[in-house]
């Protein structure tokens, strides 16, 4: 073999352009000898999309649309609409085509990619000639980006209400449910700004970060129904464009003729050439030619000649400080009041109510030192005259049929790098009124509330850390959103990517690589955890490992052993499910010194179960009897009704108990463990147990009654966002189907969706035993070539992983193989 040494190593630092000319450079010199790996020049063939895992016929017969066309908050319509003629034929191509989708507009933020397709929608409902949509749903992620929120307002519009979205906690059942009802008719999602839920940088450049709406957009790009999705981003939609049903339609600059009539319809006179050199100038960028039409118009009695005032964009500039250029000269002729507006207007995230502006207009106690004093000095009249004519200078713009009033991203953000850069203290204080407001609505929350209740309290959190009041906000999450231990959000609304986001607003920037801003130990300890905990728990597990490592270094730090053994425990669980026992057994002996030391008999009684799972999972059964024996009586002592282990602990007794072939105490176990479950309505817990007697009544011979408890299991598992519960449940179904019903279809759809949830989250060990199970299926199909592959790759990572149980399995599936 040729020895081969690295001569240099280059690092790109993350920039786009640099970082994929290395990736070409790499890929032409390992296509050189001595190597000479074959390189594939052409475009990977398209793949088809995953279909949503439910019945079909049942969810399409709750479809009750009451209100055809909801807006929420799409822009109004432009009055002086102009061009992109072939843009609107070519989406209208799409829609027409029953080979298509999802069709994504992309272009940089500011070329008209939310007017265009209002404009379009706009058309398409006017014309006669065209198949019209049964309904349609716009959603503005710009103005509102909690998926958990779009999630249920899209199944509250396609359901009219019959739907109950607070008794489905899981946002990827959500996602499954609308998926599978887009069959009921043709409808038309507009989904605009989808850039804020997409990776900026990196190697994840346009990935969207949601996997369930990640999901959602798989569903809505599968063949299994005609509806029609139109998504609008700055990044490429890199999940969509390997799919079969997606369509990329890039938005680029105004053609000449179409920018000159845009500013022509702004007011603007001159010569062609002058307007055409003016499109020219700043590169047909619509927005800022809407703005510069309009300043020339209000300013300059629309005299193009006026153009000179405003420094032409120089080659190099960035292409977004043409906005700011611009803007800043609006800023020379705005008075006092109508800047103070846009700056306080700039620190909102959601559309601003009308009646927020009071807080605009609020007088200060030390006259000349708030923002809000210019503001107040006007009368009422005055404040409406001040709006209008923002609004008429087109960097406010009102949502229509509604009394709220938005601005476009870039504008916002020009304004709010003003109030930040601005006199020392007056984003706080402009924070600190808004946080103020959202406490005053957030009075008279129902008791049991939805996402949108607990919509003005998410906002108090974000805006009291924005103003320095992070204890308060933590205080606030604790007592109002998640209830105190009871954790309303994750464990009844099932909003995970709510909590994770939640989460975020403790950290600068929102950069949870940093330190959370709280000066409490055991807060900063516990918001680490919860990152750690709401990755893991929508299967990110990969990446979850350094926040519960981070917490970990807090609480064993300021002497906090409670947390320090809770956040072991925690590491104990995410290393076996990433095939790391050792590490598992290790953290799990942590967690029991800890507990002893801090007199926890619950942490100690947890921590022994955890040790006694990773001595099971290498085969020490001697071991892991022990430790469940003195974890159960550890339990007794702590509550003597409840004789056996119960929740997750006592899962794993029971699949612990069962290789023992101890399958009448497993039952015993389980069917108590299901009945506190049941009780408490620990609707994962509850899963697990289903999966169990599942597997009890395979290993009995009795089928019928497996096959109840595993849809059970699977049933309660796609109500949760838990991703490896689900996992767990596909895992035990499919398996059974392959080497005991002997339903290679059923087996390979089951396990194939478990596959992709291990692999995307590391979840080594589940991918394992996954592949054993599609090894099993492939041997029902007679494809004895793939089994022996699935078998032999599961037993090359059971013995890596020293996992005991995988090199059994797949060695019992090789041995049949040889059989043949």
């Amino acid at each position: 073999t040729p020895e081969c040494r690295i001569y240099a190593t280059w690092d790109s630092e993350d920039k786009h352009h640099d970082r994929d000319s290395g990736f070409a450079v790499d890929a032409r010199i390992l296509s050189l000898e001595p190597l000479g790996l074959v390189l594939e020049e052409n475009d990977l063939p398209r793949s088809l999309s995953p279909s949503p895992k439910i019945n079909f016929l049942e969810v399409r017969e709750n479809v009750a649309i009451r209100q055809k066309v909801v807006w929420n908050n799409a822009p109004s319509s432009l009055a002086e609409w102009t061009g992109r003629k072939q843009l609107l034929k070519d989406i209208t191509s799409d829609w027409a085509d029953a080979r298509v989708r999802i069709t994504g507009l992309v272009g940089f933020g500011g070329e008209g990619k939310s007017s265009l397709a209002r404009k379009w929608v706009d058309q398409l409902l006017a014309d006669s000639s065209c198949q019209l949509p049964e309904g349609v749903f716009w959603w503005g992620f710009y103005e509102n980006r909690n998926v958990d929120q779009f999630f249920d307002s899209a199944l509250n519009y396609l359901s009219g209400g019959k739907i109950d979205v607070k008794k489905i906690p899981s946002a990827n059942m959500k996602a499954q449910i609308i998926g599978a009802m887009l069959g009921a008719g043709r409808y038309l999602f507009v989904l605009d700004g989808l850039e804020v839920l997409q990776y900026q940088d990196g190697d994840m450049y346009g990935a969207i970060r949601s996997p369930d709406l990640k999901a959602f957009l798989e569903f809505f790009a599968s063949q299994d129904h005609e509806s029609f999705c139109l998504a609008t981003s700055r990044a490429p939609l890199m999940d969509m464009i390997s799919l079969t049903t997606y369509k990329h339609r890039d938005v680029e600059r105004l053609l000449p003729e179409d920018g000159r009539d845009l500013l022509r319809k702004l007011g603007v006179q001159g010569a062609d050439d002058q307007l055409d050199r003016v499109v020219s100038d700043w590169d047909g960028h619509a927005l800022t030619l809407s703005l510069l039409g309009s300043y020339l118009k209000d300013h300059h009695a629309g005299d193009v000649s006026q153009i000179r005032n405003i420094p032409r964009p120089t080659a190099d500039e960035p292409r977004y400080e043409r906005i700011h250029r611009v803007l800043r000269r609006y800023d020379e002729h705005l008075q006092d009041a109508e800047k103070a507006f846009l700056m306080l207007f700039s620190a909102f995230r959601r559309p601003v109510e009308k009646d927020a502006f009071r807080i605009f207009r609020a007088k200060s106690k030390k006259q000349g030192m708030s923002l809000n004093d210019p503001i107040a000095l006007l009368n009422e009249f005055q404040f409406e005259a001040m709006v209008q004519r923002l609004v008429n200078y087109r960097i406010l713009r009102q949502l229509p049929r509604s009394n709220q009033y938005t601005t476009h991203p870039l504008i916002r953000a020009h304004y709010f790098t003003l109030l930040t850069e601005g006199r020392r203290g007056q984003a706080e204080e402009a924070h600190k009124q808004i946080k103020d407001y959202y406490l005053e609505k957030a009075q008279g929350i129902p008791e049991n509330p939805t996402l949108e209740d607990l919509a003005p309290l998410i906002e108090v959190v974000h805006h009291a850390c924005q103003c320095g009041g992070c204890a308060e906000a933590e205080s606030i999450r604790w007592e109002r959103i998640d209830r105190r231990s009871e954790g309303y959000i994750v464990n009844k609304l099932g909003a995970w990517e709510t909590q994770l986001e939640i989460m975020r607003e403790f950290f600068p920037g929102g950069d949870i690589s940093q330190e959370p801003r709280v000066s409490s130990p055991r807060d900063k300890g516990w918001i680490l955890n919860e990152v750690g905990l709401c990755l893991d728990g929508t299967g990110r597990g990969n990446l979850a490992d350094p926040f519960y490592g981070r917490s970990q270094a807090i609480a064993l730090e300021s002497r906090d052993l409670s947390n320090a053994c809770a956040n072991y425990q925690n590491l104990s669980d995410l290393h076996w499910t990433q095939g790391y026992l050792a590490r598992s057994l290790q953290a799990a002996g942590q967690a029991l010194n800890l507990s002893r030391r801090a007199g926890r008999k619950d942490h100690e009684c947890a921590s022994l179960a955890r040790r006694a799972w990773a001595y099971h999972l290498q085969g020490d059964l001697d071991n892991a009897r022990r430790y469940f024996q003195d974890a159960e009586a550890r339990g007794r002592e702590l509550d003597p009704s409840k004789s056996h282990l119960y929740s997750d602990i006592g899962i794993r007794n029971a699949d612990h108990l069962r290789r023992r072939a101890e399958a009448g105490y497993a039952r015993k176990v389980t069917e108590a463990n299901l009945d506190i479950c049941k009780r408490n309505h620990w609707i994962y817990s509850m899963s697990q147990c289903h999966r169990v007697l599942a597997d009890l009544s395979a290993d009995a011979g009795q089928q019928e009654e497996a096959r109840e408890s595993y849809d059970q299991a699977l049933k309660f598992a796609r109500s949760t966002s838990n991703r490896l519960v689900l996992i767990e449940s596909l895992l035990g179904r499919g398996q059974w189907y392959g080497k005991i019903m002997k339903d290679s279809a059923a087996a390979s759809s089951d396990l194939n969706e478990a596959l992709e949830y291990a692999r995307a989250g590391g979840y080594r060990l589940y991918e394992a035993n996954i592949r054993i199970g599609l090894a099993w299926a492939y041997l029902t199909a007679g494809n004895n070539d793939k089994g022996r592959s699935e078998a032999e790759y599961a037993l090359q990572m059971s013995q890596e992983m020293d996992y005991y149980w995988g090199i059994v399995d797949a060695k019992e599936v090789l041995a049949k193989l040889d059989e043949r």
